[in-house]
């Protein structure tokens, strides 16, 4: 006999993602665009189609910018019994057709990058040299292995690198096919003549996610998967550190495709 699945279904037939952002790097720090697209996000996805079943988007309280914030949090995203994840699914009226799965079948986390304009699709995380010390002044603990690297004893028995369990090139190219054009307004030379400009948002598959903060949550994540020994159902989005009404608009058009490709990818 087959053992049950590890994820969750709702009794109506939805898919149940997870997503997570951040709060405020710095005190210097207005904003997290990250954080911003959260909250912003709706509820539920309707299907489109007569494939695509219904989304529930779970959204996490904001994840604090520390290493040990990280490792609590990703603990208890991938918990069977998350206390977290059960009482956001409770308040949006959500009922698990099986209490002892875990809570969500994907994982999008979100973080900001001031470095490029556009939106990165992160394709692996690093397990060690995290130097970058947090908002407590701290870095991760490490102990020195037998081959002399330094490595978090949660982390010992885990690959220097993992990722995640689907083809982040191939979501790339069908989230860029799907998002539409963008456009923006301005003056030229102060004269009465506005240009639309047509630009298509830019996004990117990438293999350099920051070795900070986002890095060490999307490595924490793929982790505590592995360690499970189950497929690794994460993928960290990189939005850009624009807070505007049209940039915050295009991050929820931006996830909100992601979510959908991922939903037909995992049924």
């Amino acid at each position: 006999m087959r053992d049950a699945s590890p994820w969750p279904t709702a009794k109506d037939g939805g898919f149940i993602v997870g997503v997570s952002a951040f709060g405020l790097y710095a005190e210097t720090h207005d904003f997290n665009a990250s954080n911003l697209v959260l909250a912003a996000l709706p509820s539920n996805l309707d299907s489109r189609t007569s494939g695509e079943p219904k989304i529930h988007i779970l959204k996490y309280p904001e994840i604090h910018v520390t290493y040990d914030a990280v490792s609590r949090a990703t603990h208890d995203i991938w918990s069977e019994d998350s206390a977290t994840w059960a009482g956001i699914a409770a308040a949006a009226g959500i009922d698990y057709a099986d209490g002892n799965t875990l809570k969500v079948s994907f994982v999008v986390h979100l973080g900001q990058m001031r470095a490029y304009p556009g939106y990165s699709f992160e394709k692996l995380a690093s397990r060690d040299h995290y130097e970058r010390r947090d908002l407590d002044g701290m870095v991760p603990t490490t102990v020195e292995q037998d081959d002399g690297s330094l490595v978090e004893d949660r982390f010992a028995y885990c690959p220097a690198v993992l990722e995640p369990d689907v083809d982040v090139e191939e979501v790339t190219a069908i989230v860029k096919e799907t998002v539409p054009v963008s456009f923006s307004s301005r003056f030229v030379r102060e004269e009465l003549v506005t240009l639309m400009v047509f630009q298509n948002t830019l996004l990117r598959a990438s293999t350099e996610a920051g070795r900070f903060s986002c890095e060490y949550l999307l490595y924490s994540s793929l982790a505590a998967l592995h360690k499970k020994g189950l497929q690794k159902r994460v993928l960290f989005t990189h939005v850009p550190s624009k807070d505007s009404e049209e940039e915050i608009a295009k991050g929820v058009e931006v996830v909100t495709a992601l979510i959908r490709t991922i939903s037909k990818l995992f049924p």
